[in-house]
C-alpha cells in the first residue's frame, strides 16, 4: 500500500490483552460455635474482639438495659396503682374527718362565747353582791349604833321605879274595873 497523504486508512484494531480475572476477596469465615470469651477490658475498651462479637455483647446489654426498664415501668405502676387505690381509701375518710373536725372546733367556739358571757354575767352578780355586801354592812353599822343608843337607854331606866309605876298603874285600874262592875 502506498502512503498518500490523502488517504485515509481504516483502522487497525489493536488487540489489548483483557484485564486479568480479579479472584473476589476472601471472605471471614462465619463465627464458628465458639465457647463465648469472657470480657476482655483493657482500660475500658474490649480486646480480641470481632465485630461480631461486639454486636453480641452491645445485644446482651441491650436486652439487660431492655429487662431493667420493663421493671422499673412495672414498679412504677405498681407504685402508682398503690396510690390510687390510697387515695381512692382514704382521702374520702379524711375529708369526711376533717368536716367533723371544723364542725366540733364550731361548737366548741360557740361554747367559749357562751362561758364567756356567763362568765360576764356571774362578774356582775359579783359586783351586785359586793354592792349589796356594802349597803347591809352600813345598815349594819347604822343599826348597831341605834341598837347601842337604846341599850344606853334602856341601861338608863330605873327599873325599881318602873316597877313601882306598873304597881300603881296596877292598883288604878282595879280601882276603876270595881267602879264600872266588872
Amino acid at each position: 500500500m502506498e502512503n498518500n497523504n490523502n488517504e485515509i486508512k481504516p483502522a487497525e484494531a489493536v488487540n489489548t490483552p483483557a484485564p486479568a480475572p480479579v479472584a473476589p476477596a476472601p471472605a471471614e469465615p462465619a463465627p464458628a460455635a465458639e465457647e463465648p470469651r469472657e470480657d476482655k477490658i483493657v482500660k475500658g475498651k474490649y480486646v480480641d474482639y470481632s465485630d461480631h462479637d461486639l454486636q453480641t455483647e452491645i445485644l446482651k446489654y441491650e436486652k439487660k438495659a431492655a429487662q431493667r426498664t420493663t421493671i422499673v415501668a412495672f414498679a412504677l405502676f405498681t407504685i402508682a396503682a398503690v396510690l390510687l387505690v390510697a387515695v381512692i381509701l382514704i382521702v374520702p375518710p379524711v375529708i369526711k374527718t376533717l368536716e367533723q373536725v371544723q364542725t366540733t372546733l364550731s361548737e366548741a367556739t360557740e361554747l367559749v362565747d357562751k362561758a364567756e358571757d356567763t362568765l360576764e354575767n356571774l362578774n356582775d352578780s359579783l359586783t351586785g353582791m359586793n354592792d349589796m355586801i356594802s349597803n347591809v354592812d352600813g345598815v349594819l353599822t347604822d343599826n348597831t349604833e341605834a341598837m347601842e343608843e337604846a341599850i344606853n337607854k334602856i341601861s338608863n331606866i330605873d327599873v325599881d321605879s318602873l316597877n313601882e309605876s306598873i304597881q300603881d298603874l296596877n292598883k288604878a285600874v282595879d280601882a276603876l274595873s270595881k267602879l264600872l262592875g266588872r
